[in-house]
């Protein structure tokens, strides 16, 4: 598996992974206006120098995705959030080794101190891969996601 820039390209195969609008908020929570969302939405979501987002490629094909951003202008913190694997592949180590990759590039490339992320309570394998590779929960919050109060857990590596 490879990790390169995400191009527009990337986007209507990696919206199609979200098969009903709980699995699209799990993965997006509140960031998107409607579902299903539209591939210039996805672009929208990136707009700006702090946000690195990234495409893995397995054997020339589009397997999964991440954003890796700076949420300050302290350079130091690097935070993961729309983390995603092709659904039809989950459970196969994708998603470990998707992270694993995004942890070195945010370490070597974008010169990572700390690395932080959140994930929905009700995530559970997603929850278990991150802390398969080193996150550890930090913390809780609550979200209104589409008028229901979703738990969130804050991690860190």
């Amino acid at each position: 598996m490879t990790l390169r820039p995400f191009v527009i390209e990337d986007a209507a195969t990696i919206l199609s992974w979200c098969k009903d609008k709980p699995a699209f908020r799990r993965w997006s929570a509140d960031r998107y206006q409607h579902y299903p969302a539209l591939p210039e939405d996805m672009m929208h979501q990136y707009e700006g120098d702090n946000m690195y987002p990234l495409t893995a490629i397995a054997e020339s094909k589009v397997v999964g995705h991440i954003l890796l951003r700076y949420p300050s202008a302290d350079k130091t913190l690097i935070r993961f959030g729309f983390v995603i694997v092709d659904d039809t592949i989950r459970g196969k180590g994708y998603g470990k080794q998707l992270i694993q990759l995004a942890i070195n590039y945010a370490k070597n490339h974008l010169g990572a101190k700390e690395i932080t992320l959140g994930v929905f309570c009700n995530n559970l394998p997603a929850l278990k891969c991150y802390q398969s590779v080193g996150f550890r929960i930090t913390g809780e919050d609550t979200y209104i996601i589409d008028g229901e109060e979703w738990k969130e857990y804050e991690m860190q590596y």
